[in-house]
């Protein structure tokens, strides 16, 4: 029994190291037109300009609720963030059928440096579908529009459903806690529990999947300190966890592997695959249920985990 668990696990990882490669190409092959308000004409083909650039924040999108991340970059590839006199608004559309009109929010990825425009969206069908941004600065508007794709169903857990109860490391089974955290001051609160064993407490539930030594986006470090910034209130109330997406030595250090090609491959822990995940950081809000109320890849703020976890806890 324990073979053919340690196979399927190898089959699962092996398929998810695939998978990632497919998921950035997917997200780095967003279209986008750009055009000013002062453009004339109706046709937009003929009006393409160099001018403001999208970056997609998701490595999936996926029928029902989702918290919609885009950056945006100026003509000189500065990025735009939030300042007076700077707003957008965003419309999506699947086809020629306007959907939904929302004016985007921000939140700081790395603070002070870089963000995403932020929307939460329902979308409600599978397909290809387009956004529409206008981005107004300084009283002049400009519209970015580009596509993506919506899937029937996403590698990660959504919006609705359970939590995977995995058994992950925790000080217990692993009292060197360089095996479990690469953070430079873990609160050592988020290692006690496995979520099998949180689930089992009728609580609230955060699971923050990030690696801040090791994160590939930089945006890895920050989630956690918001978690740290966030937890106390909740402390009565929510149980955290924290666990590290890749396997790490005795010292901290990444465990890799040798791949055929000749180069080498960090190794996931068995919680990212049981999840599903091919991007970090993860940070999944859980009610009370077992179920996943929120969930928020890459950036969030401390407001946005604030309001996520007091809407389950009600």
């Amino acid at each position: 029994m324990k073979l053919m668990l340690n196979l399927k696990l190898e089959l699962k990882r092996n398929l998810l190291i695939a998978a990632v490669a497919i998921a950035l190409a997917a997200v780095l092959a967003v279209v986008f037109t750009s055009y000013s308000s002062d453009d004339e004409g109706d046709d937009i083909s003929d009006d393409i300009v160099q001018g403001i650039a999208p970056s997609p924040g998701n490595s999936e999108l996926v029928v029902g609720p989702n918290r919609f991340a885009f950056g945006l970059a100026d003509e000189n590839n500065e990025p735009i963030h939030e300042a007076p006199g700077v707003s957008v608004t965003l419309r999506f559309y699947i086809g020629d059928e306007l959907k939904l009109k929302e004016e985007a929010g921000f939140t700081w990825a790395i603070p002070d440096v870089t963000g995403f425009f932020v929307v939460n969206a329902d979308f409600d069908s599978p397909g290809q579908w387009r956004a529409e941004a206008d981005v107004v600065r300084d009283g002049d508007t400009e519209m970015v529009a580009f596509t993506f794709p919506v899937l029937e169903r996403g590698s990660a857990p959504s919006v609705g459903n359970p939590a995977p109860p995995s058994l992950n490391r925790t000080l217990a089974s692993e009292p060197n806690i360089a095996r479990i955290s690469t953070d430079e001051d873990p609160d050592r609160s988020y290692y006690e529990l496995t979520v099998a064993e949180a689930l089992e407490n009728d609580r609230a539930l955060v699971v923050i999947f990030a690696t801040p030594a090791f994160c590939a986006t930089r945006f890895c470090g920050p989630i956690v300190d918001t978690i740290k910034e966030v937890s106390p209130a909740y402390a009565d109330r929510v149980d955290f966890i924290h666990i590290e997406p890749f396997e790490l030595d005795d010292e901290g250090k990444l465990l890799t592997e040798d791949l055929p090609s000749g180069g080498q491959n960090r190794i996931p822990t068995v919680p990212v695959l049981e999840w599903g995940l091919q991007t970090e950081p993860w940070v999944f809000i859980v009610d009370g249920d077992g179920i996943i109320a929120s969930r928020f890849e890459g950036a969030a703020s401390a407001d946005e985990i604030r309001r996520a976890i007091d809407d389950v806890l009600g």
